[in-house]
């Protein structure tokens, strides 16, 4: 589902392995949807990502939109290292602030251009989205900025339903998220003063992948 930490579980251990787990069960498609929207950011934009995982997509934000700064904002402190090992593998990491922590950690003056949050959101309640996630990376967001997103939607599905329910059980016991249920996130964000300005539906419709402004 994501690759977090505290409310959004703990993914240290499952680090290394986690791209691999899902490529088994969704091959590319998973990457796919997140490159989606990736040409609506600016060239010489401000991007902080949170949640990134093991770096594939900060490697593609990297080669794809010239951003002038990315924050790189990752609970999991192995995620961090390896995805700060593949950056300087690829010559990548200049550009780039590494950080192990959550959205509480942003400092107050910091603002950015685009957010990107890839499979994060499945991974708290609707109660933690509306009262402290959503606002703490809202409050960063300069004006016109944009919030990217893509993440696993509910859906009516019998296989997807069993595969979503089957995932969540799975990182309760693995990496102890707390939620038992995906949450409604885009009836979250839309509640939060932020407007969607473009949705895809991607892998079947178990995943969207939106651009939201404020």
């Amino acid at each position: 589902m994501g690759d977090k930490t505290n409310a959004g579980g703990d993914f240290n251990w499952i680090a290394p392995v986690y791209d691999a787990l899902a490529f088994i069960v969704f091959g590319h498609k998973l990457q796919r949807a997140q490159l989606v929207f990736l040409d609506q950011i600016p060239v010489g934009a401000s991007v902080l990502i949170v949640g990134g995982g093991a770096g594939w997509l900060l490697e593609q934000v990297l080669i794809r939109c010239q951003p002038k700064q990315v924050v790189y904002l990752e609970a999991s402190s192995k995620m961090v290292a390896t995805a700060s090992r593949r950056m300087v593998r690829r010559s990548l990491v200049g550009s780039v602030d590494f950080r192990v922590g959550n959205e509480a950690a942003l400092l107050p003056g910091e603002r950015f251009d685009v957010l990107i949050t890839s499979f994060v959101l499945d991974l708290f309640s609707e109660t933690t989205l509306q009262t402290s996630f959503i606002p703490q990376l809202q409050r960063v967001l300069n004006p016109a900025g944009l919030w990217l997103v893509t993440d696993f939607v509910q859906t009516n599905i019998w296989w997807q339903k069993t595969l979503l329910w089957t995932m969540i059980r799975f990182f309760r016991l693995i990496a102890g998220i707390n939620v038992k249920t995906l949450a409604d996130w885009q009836q979250c964000l839309s509640k939060s003063d932020l407007a969607l300005a473009e949705r895809q539906s991607q892998v079947g419709g178990l995943v969207s992948t939106e651009v939201w402004t404020r």
